[in-house]
């Protein structure tokens, strides 16, 4: 019998309003509760949903119908709010970045682990169908031998973003700015797709926004299979642009733009049906040009919600979702220091 799994969120800002309306389309999760110290922001979220509110995250986890928490807050906050939701025997689901340090990445694991309860995080790009099959075409060797992979981020966020609420563009909340906020989706794919990142060396800089934090950054990469790469992310940007993940390998060249493949250049042909499972089929999407905020997130928690039926891990699980926090911070330290820096290794 399918389980109806109550779930309470924690920040009722854009990305809480996202997941509010993701779950409205799941059959197996309702929508209980919201928790915001904005009492205003919280109030009219809730009863847009019809659902309760909640002044503050510990009454949101003391709510015994509530199965499972979604972590909607500034990044800086979700360790801590991790370890309180585990110790209440919740199942956590928290947005990205999981958290703005290594430790913090390490603390939400093992709480949950000792709880017995499933750390998932957003990274719902991951749920893009040509993301999925790019990286089943990678280990197949249908480009050959990867030897470089360049990602681009693009986009624009002007003053008025950083200002509102005070803490983007912030190292102690926000935990870096165009990569750690905005990049960290494309960067996640990277190392998905490509196998960890061995080191890096990096510069960033505040060019233009009044922020603590990069709102430009370059840096190059090498893989620990071998191949070199780039990361460029930027803030500044006139527009937004799609962000772009090319790859070279000794037999072929692949591009992904905004999620779409957009160059497939390689003797292979791209083949759905060989190369993805009927699961992974059903669990992605090609997103529409004009795709609303959410839709990779209905596709990403309608998997976690699977997965939560039959106890199973949940994608993205915290180990996974590390590794992304793991590379920006190594960029951090390398620009900090002049230095090639490595990067700290993946959980096994």
């Amino acid at each position: 019998m399918t389980r109806l799994f109550g779930v309470g969120i924690v920040g009722a800002g854009v990305i809480g309003t996202v997941h509010a309306a993701a779950i409205a389309n799941l059959a197996d999760a309702r929508l209980v509760a919201i928790a915001d110290p904005d009492r205003q922001a919280g109030r009219t979220l809730a009863e847009a949903h019809g659902v309760s509110f909640e002044p503050s995250d510990d009454d949101l986890f003391a709510r015994p119908e509530i199965d499972v928490v979604i972590l909607a807050t500034p990044s800086g906050l979700h360790a801590e709010q991790t370890t309180r939701a585990a110790a209440a025997g919740k199942q956590v689901i928290s947005e990205k970045p999981m958290a703005i340090s290594l430790a913090a990445c390490d603390r939400m694991i093992a709480d949950c682990q000792a709880a017995g309860v499933a750390l998932a995080v957003i990274f719902q790009n991951r749920f893009h169908r040509d993301a999925l099959l790019l990286k089943r075409a990678v280990a197949a060797g249908l480009l050959g031998q990867p030897v470089l992979a360049n990602t681009l981020v693009h986009w624009h966020r002007g003053q008025p973003y950083y200002d509102a609420g005070g803490w983007r563009g912030t190292w102690a909340v926000d935990g870096g700015g165009a990569l750690m906020n905005q990049s960290i989706h494309t960067i996640d794919l990277l190392a998905w797709i490509m196998g960890p990142v061995a080191s890096v060396m990096a510069e960033i800089g505040t060019l233009a926004r009044q922020i603590e934090t990069e709102d430009t950054a370059s840096a190059a990469l090498r893989f620990s299979g071998g191949a070199l790469g780039t990361i460029q992310g930027t803030t500044l940007a006139a527009s937004d642009r799609p962000a772009r993940l090319e790859i070279v390998g000794s037999d072929g060249v692949a591009l992904l733009e905004g999620g779409r493949l957009t160059l497939w250049d390689a003797a292979t042909p791209l083949d759905e049906a060989a190369l993805l499972t009927p699961v992974e089929l059903a669990a992605t999407a090609h997103p529409a040009p004009d795709e609303a905020l959410g839709a990779g997130h209905t596709r990403q928690l309608r998997a976690i919600f699977q997965a939560l039926q039959t106890g199973s891990q949940p994608p993205v699980s915290g180990a996974e979702a590390r590794q992304a926090v793991a590379i920006i911070l190594a960029i951090y330290e390398s620009a900090r220091t002049g230095q090639r820096f490595a990067v700290a290794p993946a959980l096994r």
